[in-house]
Formats: structure tokens, C-alpha cells, sequence
């Protein structure tokens, strides 16, 4: 999020150096990555803080931090007496909230300077002045919203308007007219429908959709927006209904007049309320904060304050969408202290005995002397597929069956893995690699008496090297691992009746051949404990 710094004093009447705003951030609030004359860069990377997608949010935190005042305050929506602009909507649950403003009279031109300004610091380019204000108040309201030219709005294909072609699912939340698609919702408009120099009337589409299916819908195709960025992250009802206030003031200072207008849905926010209390907020952040303190910093945020008893009863603000806990309600409190002024204690009690890691040191020396020795690590699921089932015609009562399991490839437990490994030499000389050196260390199950599973751990090999006797080369590897084996006797019946041991062999061509493999393969299976 690149914060233009004009457009942020005019949001707050800053009481502090802009320098010094720049150094409360990381320290109260959020990282920054990039600073210049006219802009910085908000680190919001794995950030759970939806409002400070918007100007105004940045505004209020910035405000918060410092001390500072703010120069706008949330006006209620006006009444319009006018007709409606007619609007289905097919799924409630994905399009909540859903308005259409009709505005007419309109002439496109290019933007002011000041509004240019603004773009260019926020680091969006202009386009024309009713695409702009579309995008101005994106930034500071962080609400989506999108202008239709209303003539062209009356394949399942959509062409978006950064050009690509896009083929629609079924599971794509998408805009249209009785006749065809006219934008993917949430992340862009579609080409045939977007502001040019001809139009004169427009289409404001205001909405909230379900931020799980817009970041679905934008991951499918790869199309990436601003726009879709905020809807992913949440919206509020009482941030679109002020948007959309400012969207109307902005497009009638252009010449514009609302002549219609559908507001659809609920268009309140239910207000969350979190109790509070002093021992649980000593305990967690481990010093004593004065009471006083703490209602001064939530109020501060934003919060209405109530006392409940021994409690405090703080109704959160509509736009903080990260608050549903009373910890969350501390996190803000430890933040705005500061967490730098939190003295380190030392911890009390006996520290842990250390775990005992032999065993996965023993793993991680195999691993790596394998990989030396050039074989290539693979990782199976932990059960048998059907294939592997019929084509070595186990015996699935000797198995441990799943009592749900997700599909037929996963009802049974390995116990053992060379099978999974054969499978996967197939695959790769299927795919052109005739060469095929590869292990995998993992768990086998078991049943055991009394109807508990057993697991060990096993390490296999299975190796494919195109010549008669892949066996001997399998044998010095397994010579250079220095183990001692352990107790996994393969099955003779799939193995090549003289060229075997108990624990390393060649598999028998007849079950080699049912896999689609003309060459030879030997295969090596261990059990690995921690005293090796």
C-alpha cells in the first residue's frame, strides 16, 4: 500500500514531523519498505489489517499514533427519491451487498492535476476523469467500485481490460447483462463495457462479495488487481455506503446527475463487543499498564468503552476487521504502549529437557548420503494405490484399512515401501528417464495385536540403470550407508528366483512387466531404528 504523502495531510492534521510518522509505524503499527520525497511504501506482506488498505484507515492509525487529529468524520448516506435500476441477484451469500448508480450527463476528459497527483503518488496511472475517481476513491475509501458505460451494458467469454481472454467456470463470480458477461466481479471490468471518450452515461457498481470466491476467481486466471487485493481482505457496509456518498459529490462536481439508483441488501454492520480485563491484560503482556492508560489507547483506535463490573466492555470499530478476541484487544493495548518499552524478564521454573534427536540426525545423515551418491529423494502418500493393489495382488486383510477414506486410492496403509517406489520407477521411464535411482524414508503401518497400528520407519531404494544386473550396483550403495539392516524380509514371490537377499532384490519381471517396465529393477528395503 504506497501512502501519498499530500493526500495523507490532508487527512490528518499531523502534529509530528512526517519523518517522525515514518518512525512510529514499525515500532506501533506496521513495517515500511520504501520511502521517498512523495510517497512511502506500507510492508503489508502476511498483514491482517484490511483498513489500512485504505487512506482514511492509514488516517485513523496515523492519527492514533501520534497524537493527531482527524479532518473528516463519517457523514450518515442521504435519501434519494429516485427510480431504481434494475438488478438480480442470483446468489445472496456471494454478493451480499450489491448497488448500481445510474449517472448521467457526463464528459470524458482527462483528469485535474491534483487528481493525477494523487494517482501517481498511490502509484496507479491515470486513465480519464471517471475511470480516476473510481480508482482515487478505491485508495482512500479502500472500497471497490467500477463504471460501466451504461450504452454498452444491454459466449461465456469475457475480455478484461488489461486484455486478456478469459474462458468462464461456473464457479467464477462474474457480471453481465441479459446477454453476456460484462466484468469478472471483484477484480476487473470486461473490455466491452469500459468508459471511453464516447460515453456519456454511466453504471457505478458498488458492492461486497465473498472474499474466499474473489481469491479463488483472481488465482484461477491469474489476474491480479488493486481491486481484488481489498475485496480479499474484507469490506464494510458503512465504508461502501461513505464511499458511495463521496463517488455521487465527486461525479456531480464533474456535471454528472444521479437519475437512478439500487441499493441491494443488508446495509448495516452488526457492531462486535469484546470484554476486557485488567488481570487478563497484565498476564498476557506481563507488566502492569495503568487502567487509565488502557481506555485512552482504545479510545484512541476507535473503540467504544463500557463498564461491565470488573470489566471493560469495547465495541469495536466497523473498519477493524482483525478484532474478534479479547487478545486481539490486548494486542492493541501492548502496540500502542509500545512493545520497546516492555522490560525482558527471565522465565521462571525449570527450562525443558532437551529432545533427544538421534534418531532424526541417523534420517538426516542417510538422506544426505544418498543424494551424494546421486540418487534422488521422493516422497509417496503413506497408502497403496489400486494399481499397486491388483498389480501385486496383495492380500488387503494383512493391511490396515481407513475407516473414511477419501477415495479409493486411499483406503489401505503401506507396510511397506518399495511398492510405491516400483510405481514411480514406472512413471519416470514412461516419461523418457531410463536411468531411475531413487529412495524414500518414511513411515510404514502395520496391524497390530489388540487392533493398535504399528509404524516403524523404513528406508527404500529402487534402482533402474538399464543394465542385467541393477542388483550390484544396489549393493554397494547399501554397503556405503554403513547401517546394520533391520528385520523387513521382502516376499519371495516377487522376486527374481537367484538374484535376491532378505532384505534387497530383483524384482521379478513378471510383476515389473504389469507396471509398463521392459527393464530391470531392484529394489532395497530397510528398517530403521535409532541405535544404527
Amino acid at each position: 500500500m504506497k501512502v501519498s504523502i499530500n493526500w495523507l495531510k490532508e487527512l490528518v492534521d499531523l502534529k509530528v514531523p512526517i519523518e517522525e510518522v515514518i518512525k512510529l509505524l514499525p515500532l506501533r503499527t506496521i513495517g515500511v519498505k520504501e520511502v521517498t520525497q512523495e510517497f512511502f511504501e506500507l510492508d503489508m506482506k502476511g498483514y491482517n489489517r484490511a483498513d489500512l488498505l485504505s487512506l482514511r484507515g492509514v488516517a485513523r492509525e496515523v492519527a492514533a499514533i501520534t497524537g493527531s487529529k482527524l479532518n473528516f468524520t463519517d457523514q450518515p448516506f442521504p435519501e434519494y427519491d429516485l427510480p431504481e435500476t434494475p438488478v438480480k441477484i442470483e446468489n445472496g451469500n456471494l454478493a451480499p451487498v450489491y448497488c448500481v448508480l445510474k449517472i448521467e450527463g457526463l464528459k470524458v476528459t482527462p483528469s485535474n492535476p491534483g487528481w493525477i497527483k494523487k494517482l501517481d503518488d498511490s502509484g496507479i496511472r491515470s486513465v480519464n476523469n471517471i475511470v480516476d475517481i473510481t480508482n482515487l476513491l478505491m485508495i482512500e475509501y479502500g472500497q471497490d467500485m467500477h463504471a460501466f458505460d451504461a450504452n454498452c451494458v444491454t459466449k461465456e467469454e469475457l475480455t478484461t481490460i488489461d486484455g486478456k481472454k478469459l474462458k468462464l467456470s461456473l464457479e467464477d463470480l462474474i457480471i453481465a447483462d441479459p446477454q453476456k458477461p460484462v466484468g469478472l466481479a471483484g477484480i476487473m471490468g470486461g473490455k466491452d463495457s469500459e468508459v471511453s471518450e464516447k460515453t456519456h452515461t454511466i453504471l457505478l457498481e458498488i458492492t461486497i462479495f465473498d472474499p474466499v470466491t474473489i481469491r479463488k476467481t483472481s488465482q484461477r486466471y491469474g489476474v491480479h488487481s488493486e481491486a481484488a487485493k481489498r475485496v480479499q481482505h474484507g469490506l464494510t457496509k458503512t465504508n461502501l455506503l461513505q464511499a458511495m456518498s463521496a463517488a455521487i459529490k465527486m461525479y456531480e462536481s464533474l456535471g454528472g446527475k444521479l437519475t437512478a439508483i439500487n441499493l441491494t441488501g443488508n446495509l448495516k454492520d452488526e457492531p462486535k463487543t469484546i470484554k476486557l480485563t485488567q488481570e487478563k491484560i497484565n498476564s498476557l503482556i506481563g507488566i502492569n499498564i495503568p487502567a487509565e492508560q488502557i481506555e485512552n489507547s482504545l479510545k484512541k483506535l476507535g473503540f467504544t468503552l463500557a463498564t461491565q463490573g470488573h470489566a471493560l466492555e469495547a465495541t469495536v470499530p466497523y473498519y477493524r476487521l482483525d478484532i474478534n478476541i479479547e487478545e486481539d484487544l490486548i494486542e492493541e493495548i501492548a502496540r500502542m504502549y509500545g512493545y520497546e518499552k516492555i522490560p525482558a524478564k527471565e522465565l521462571v521454573g525449570e527450562a525443558p529437557q532437551k529432545v533427544d534427536q538421534s534418531f532424526f540426525e541417523l534420517i538426516y545423515k542417510l538422506k544426505s548420503t544418498l543424494a551424494n551418491l546421486g540418487l534422488t529423494e521422493i516422497q509417496t502418500y503413506s497408502f497403496y494405490s489400486t494399481k499397486i493393489l491388483n498389480n501385486l495382488k496383495l492380500n488387503t486383510e494383512d493391511l490396515i484399512k481407513i475407516a473414511n477414506p477419501m477415495s479409493a486410492e486411499t483406503e489401505y496403509l503401506r507396510d511397506r515401501l518399495w511398492p510405491n517406489l516400483l510405481e514411480a520407477t514406472a512413471k519416470n521411464i514412461r516419461n523418457g528417464i531410463k536411468d531411475v535411482a531413487i529412495f524414500e524414508i518414511g513411515k510404514v503401518f502395520s496391524p497390530k495385536e489388540g487392533g493398535t497400528p504399528k509404524e516403524n520407519y523404513h528406508l527404500s531404494i529402487a534402482l533402474s540403470n538399464g543394465t542385467d544386473n541393477p542388483i550390484a550396483e544396489l549393493n554397494q550403495i547399501a554397503k556405503s550407508l554403513s547401517i546394520h539392516p533391520e528385520g523387513v524380509k521382502l516376499d519371495s514371490r516377487y522376486l527374481h528366483p537367484t538374484r535376491h537377499t532378505d532384505y534387497m532384490a530383483e524384482v521379478h519381471p513378471r510383476f515389473v512387466n504389469k507396471f509398463g517396465i521392459e527393464q530391470r529393477v531392484a529394489v532395497l528395503e530397510i528398517e530403521i531404528k535409532a541405535q544404527q
